[in-house]
């Protein structure tokens, strides 16, 4: 993999149980971190853990000892700020969940794909400087992931359409105001002409699958979010 031209001024705990995995993943991020902890498994990874107290996690699930989901269970009973990354060799459904419910940044398929694990890098040191949780409670039951861009009902996947996560993205990022009409065309239709039928098109789906209550449409102005407080 082509490394990460900028550095991170931040250390890694990097935890696989394949040796050869291991090493060509720590020659690839050892120059973008001024540490990095190496760990075979899970038991060792929490040692390290409390010892060390890394900025940026990243583990893969199937381990010995503890695998790579009892990890972050563990670290998440005293620590839910830590960004960390899930990688596997297995699409699993649940294991998506899982990741999701112990708010982690990002699960990833080996092997790791360049561009992936540079945007989910990115995306935790984001986290790291802004200290926000990646999941927004939307009602009692609807769940947007806005790292990872997926929405759940009853802890099943609601399918989005490009147009939909980047609506719902920017109207969360800006959570405590009114999003504008120009706003919108910018980042949605990305600078292109939106017309009024489609941004209404847009937003009538949007809340047949999460609710009419959700997004509220500010007369002349724009679009604000409701967010459930329960």
């Amino acid at each position: 993999m082509k490394k990460i031209e900028k550095k991170f001024n931040l250390s890694l705990l990097y935890v696989e149980d394949e040796p050869f995995i291991r090493q060509n993943a720590v020659e690839f991020l050892e120059d973008q971190f001024v540490e990095i902890y190496e760990a075979e498994d899970g038991k060792e990874a929490l040692a390290l853990y409390y010892r060390e107290n890394p900025d940026i996690i990243i583990t893969d699930i199937e381990m010995p000892n503890i695998d790579g989901l009892e990890l972050c269970r563990q670290i998440r009973k005293t620590d839910d700020n830590t960004p960390i990354i899930i990688t596997t060799a297995f699409t699993d459904q649940d294991y998506l969940l899982q990741a999701i419910e112990l708010n982690l940044v990002k699960y990833l398929m080996k092997p790791l794909q360049e561009t992936l694990l540079n945007e989910a890098l990115e995306q935790c040191v984001q986290k790291l400087a802004t200290k926000h949780r990646s999941i927004e409670r939307l009602t009692t039951l609807h769940y947007f992931d806005t790292f990872n861009q997926t929405l759940l009902y009853k802890n099943v996947f609601i399918k989005l359409t490009a147009n939909e996560v980047a609506f719902l993205t920017l109207l969360l990022h800006q959570k405590h105001r009114v999003v504008t009409y120009q706003e919108i065309e910018n980042h949605v239709w990305d600078g292109a002409y939106m017309s009024e039928d489609a941004l209404k098109g847009l937003i009538k789906n949007l809340r047949k699958k999460i609710s009419k209550e959700v997004i509220e449409n500010h007369s002349k102005l724009g679009y604000k979010i409701n967010l459930y407080h329960g």
